[in-house]
């Protein structure tokens, strides 16, 4: 019994380790990678909700170079339910979105609990 839990203590790999990964590119396009990543996610997310609702993207939106895809767009709160009235708890005129499902009273990443 003692040698097993010697074995244990003494193993090189921490479970806490990350495990096999491809290299990273340079500095820069790593960086480039990344935020084209994140983008894409957040675009495809507001997408598919105005494809869901119906909206359709202006051509006024589409041509303008002052509308980038990294401003306030891409920020959107997306609401969970549409009308006035929440459908889970009944709360009518409420938030649009759980402020409470990360365990603090967030939306857009900007916590308001404090």
């Amino acid at each position: 019994m003692a040698g097993a839990q010697l074995r244990m203590y003494s193993a090189k790999r921490s479970i806490f380790e990350e495990g096999p990964r491809p290299p990273l590119l340079s500095r820069e396009e790593q960086k480039e990678f990344e935020d084209s990543v994140k983008k894409a996610k957040i675009q495809m997310t507001i997408e598919e909700y105005n494809e869901k609702v119906g909206v359709k993207p202006s051509e006024t939106s589409k041509s303008d170079p002052n509308l980038d895809a990294t401003g306030p767009m891409t920020t959107k709160t997306i609401p969970e339910f549409e009308g006035n009235v929440n459908p889970k708890t009944g709360e009518v005129g409420g938030p649009k979105q759980d402020p409470t499902r990360h365990g603090d009273w967030s939306f857009n990443g900007r916590v308001t609990d404090f």
